[in-house]
């Protein structure tokens, strides 16, 4: 099976505890991804200096079984729903209960053809297709919205720079809080996911754990907590990073469901502490995001359901994150209503 690339590998590392919960042969939303690629010339004029333009790329997970021989068809239409290119996987198989990593083709050379200029709301369908047995099945369709940003400077040979990208303000307040066998399999430990729009690393960042008002871990402790940054999508020439969006996974080893073997002494244990769990992210030492969980009788994460009812269980809890503070910009946290998923809004989900 294909090796699953570095920006997934941690998501899936955390998230992807027991396949046997997801749905047979389907794309996980929250792998699921589509930017916009740079393209450092415009085929329409290719004499033009720093003439920049873009193409979409789209990523995604999906879990099987997929027969041997299928492929992935994914077509692109533009704004104003013409069809615009469409690009086929290589023929892949996946035995049920495995995952494959698909990550369509963009920007192959300077002045690809299929690059544009355009902005605006774009369309885009997946459809899995085998020829062995002439069968093919709509797997997803979707929108994302393109916007540009000015890269160059007043000189006549930049005038035409411009960071193209897609707008991804619709994660900022989904994220989701799983058990993982990140250190031990009998000692599950608890994991929270969540987006951030913005380029920093994790001194700057730091996540902690409250129950019943009292601090109980911290991922500003090596030996309580870390702060993986998982996956990143940002606009290519925006040496601002204004246009980025990155997906932290905040680990506390302290806190685990059971520990059977004795080995976490100084461990909470959910299965003994059930209740309500606060979480609180710091940047630069300002309160920026606070969310929250319930644990059950048995030690487990209380689920609303919100991930079986939008066809991606297995991959934890969906909770709601409150932004708070200014300090990643201006941020459209509306857009989830319309584009969260792209296009594809959570079902039963609120805001706080």
């Amino acid at each position: 099976m294909r090796k699953v690339p570095l920006i997934l590998t941690l998501i899936l590392t955390f998230a992807f505890v027991t396949a046997a919960q997801f749905p047979a042969t389907a794309i996980i939303k929250p792998t699921l991804s589509v930017r916009a690629q740079r393209d450092l010339g415009y085929w329409k004029l290719p004499n033009a200096k720093n003439h920049w333009s873009w193409m979409p790329k789209v990523a995604f997970n999906v879990v099987g079984p997929i027969e041997d021989a299928s492929f992935f068809t994914v077509e692109f239409t533009t704004p104003d729903g013409k069809p615009w290119f469409s690009w086929d996987s290589t023929p892949i198989s996946v035995p049920a209960g495995g995952w494959y990593n698909i990550e369509s083709e963009a920007v192959s050379s300077w002045w690809d053809k299929r690059s544009t200029i355009l902005t605006g709301t774009f369309a885009f369908k997946v459809t899995l297709k085998n020829n062995l047995n002439g069968t093919l099945k709509e797997m997803y369709r979707g929108t994302y919205k393109v916007n540009k940003t000015f890269a160059g400077t007043p000189h006549p040979d930049f005038k035409n720079q411009y960071a193209f990208y897609v707008d991804q303000d619709w994660s900022v307040p989904i994220g989701n809080a799983f058990l993982s066998p990140a250190t031990d399999p009998k000692a599950l430990v608890l994991n929270i996911g969540m987006w951030f729009r913005g380029d920093f690393d994790s001194d700057r960042l730091a996540a902690y754990v409250f129950l019943s008002g009292k601090q109980i871990s911290s991922t500003k402790n090596s030996n309580t907590g870390t702060s993986v940054r998982s996956k990143a999508l940002i606009a290519e020439g925006d040496d601002k990073h204004e246009f980025y969006w990155v997906y932290w996974n905040f680990v506390f080893y302290n806190l685990r469901q059971a520990d059977p073997d004795r080995g976490y002494p100084t461990a909470t244990l959910f299965k003994n502490n059930p209740g309500n769990y606060e979480i609180k992210v710091l940047l630069d030492g300002e309160l920026i995001r606070t969310t929250s969980f319930s644990i059950g009788p048995a030690g487990e994460i209380v689920d609303n359901g919100i991930a079986a009812k939008n066809g991606f269980a297995g991959f934890g809890t969906v909770i709601p994150v409150k932004v708070i503070g200014t300090k990643e910009g201006t941020l459209n946290l509306q857009s989830w209503k319309t584009d969260a998923f792209y296009g594809n809004p959570l079902q039963g989900f609120t805001i706080q």
